[in-house]
């Protein structure tokens, strides 16, 4: 009869260990996650135009592809809840898009961004080659078969 009794008691543990592991889930945006490294404020460093760095003095052949989005210098802020916004220089002023969003599938591996900016749809699928608190490196080809590499660093404090 000792036995029987201690036989439920284990069994009566092991059920409350395992309703209370399940009764809390993990958090979404956790630290090693990716989708909480990405969120913050991002500006483009290095632009890559089907392997040639466009800079500043190289600017008109980002004009030609109409990709001003890609342009050195442009912010992108990413939020937590998938919205994103990006801010352009254009003649002098600020700009920023009027709608956007991101993000991952693939098991991390490919960035989903879409946003409107200037007039110009940008909708595409990024792959993601570096993701830390400081760098976000993606490549991706657009509607018109150039090769895109942005390099962004963050401008967030931490």
């Amino acid at each position: 009869m000792r036995f029987t009794q201690y036989l439920i008691v284990a069994m009566l543990g092991l059920a409350a260990v395992t309703c209370t592991s399940c009764r809390y889930p993990q958090p979404v945006f956790s630290l090693h996650n990716p989708e909480y490294r990405i969120i913050g404020s991002w500006q483009i460093g290095h632009t890559y135009l089907n392997g040639t760095e466009i800079d500043s003095t190289h600017s008109s052949a980002i004009e030609a592809t109409g990709s001003l989005a890609n342009n050195i210098g442009t912010f992108y802020y990413i939020y937590a809840d998938y919205v994103m916004q990006v801010m352009v220089y254009y003649n002098g002023d600020v700009r920023y898009s009027t709608t956007g969003n991101w993000y991952f599938q693939n098991n991390y591996k490919d960035l989903v961004i879409s946003f409107h900016i200037l007039g110009k749809k940008y909708q595409y699928v990024a792959a993601v080659q570096k993701l830390s608190r400081k760098e976000l490196i993606y490549e991706y080809d657009d509607e018109d078969g150039n090769h895109w590499r942005i390099e962004m660093f963050s401008r967030s404090s931490y």
